[in-house]
């Protein structure tokens, strides 16, 4: 047998660092990882099931063609909240002054929130946002458009910067929206999106190239900041910023959309953020 002796040995790991530090030098924008990933399985538990989306219509659950003040109730979910508190936004309590907006209201205020637990629950610090196969907009008539998204009181025009953070915890990931900084007349102007893979794009609305910013990410968490002034943005992932750009929005006004929006979904979508706060 070939022995190689300690000097030898040295030598080899000093070529190999020189040789992973060249590497790492020629691509600074590297998608980050932050967290050990984690079954995701244990990250929650849940009792009994939930009834599908076609049960809900065909029973007159969820009715059709309007903004429904009944609510929907679901299973509960019991966030282990010491694996998926873990992060410097723990401690920050979910904000009140939000809305939620589902498939079947678009505005739906806090006091109402215990009749939408399907699609969201409060566990701790942790927002669970939920959607189910099949699912899409019933509200009204526009097609797909499925979504569990809850969103900021605060709005602005251009002018002073404000400033939205928090944990992300991808549990199972379905290629959707899970964040925007949105208009009400111009639409969004940066958006964080997911994919089936949990993969996290930047999308840029405008002047430059999508960049995919953390790769593999099911079971796993990543702080987010997003600052806005109404005009520029600028994007943070795990205190490192990854992106910057800017969004004509000469009407209306911006606020801070985070949760899950997409078509119509192709399986279950499950994901948690912590911490959430703004300013």
């Amino acid at each position: 047998m070939h022995r190689t002796g300690p000097a030898a040995l040295c030598l080899i790991c000093l070529c190999l660092c020189g040789q992973v530090a060249g590497r790492e030098a020629a691509t600074p924008h590297k998608a980050v990882a932050a967290s050990p990933q984690t079954d995701a399985a244990a990250l929650y538990t849940q009792s009994g099931t939930d009834p599908s989306f076609r049960t809900l219509l065909d029973d007159g659950t969820i009715p059709v063609g309007t903004n429904s003040k009944r609510g929907v109730k679901g299973t509960i979910i019991d966030v282990d909240n010491r694996l998926v508190e873990r992060s410097a936004h723990r401690r920050n309590r979910i904000p009140q002054d939000i809305k939620i907006h589902t498939l079947c209201n678009s505005v739906i205020a806090r006091k109402d929130f215990p009749k939408w637990t399907r699609w969201y629950q409060e566990d701790g610090n942790t927002q669970v946002f939920r959607l189910f196969e099949g699912e899409h907009n019933v509200r009204n008539s526009r097609p797909g458009a499925a979504r569990i998204e809850s969103f900021s009181a605060l709005q602005w025009k251009r002018g002073a910067w404000h400033e939205w953070e928090g944990t992300y915890t991808i549990v199972k990931p379905h290629g959707c929206a899970i964040f925007k900084a949105k208009n009400n007349v111009n639409d969004w102007g940066v958006m964080l999106n997911l994919s089936d893979d949990g993969n996290i794009k930047l999308n840029h609305r405008r002047h430059q190239k999508d960049k995919i910013i953390a790769r593999n990410m099911t079971g796993k968490s990543f702080d987010l900041k997003v600052r806005d002034n109404g005009h520029d943005y600028e994007v943070y992932l795990n205190g490192r910023k990854v992106g910057a750009g800017h969004y004509h929005r000469p009407k209306g006004y911006t606020c801070f959309r985070w949760g899950m929006y997409d078509k119509t979904l192709r399986h279950d979508a499950l994901i948690f953020v912590t911490g959430a706060r703004f300013k």
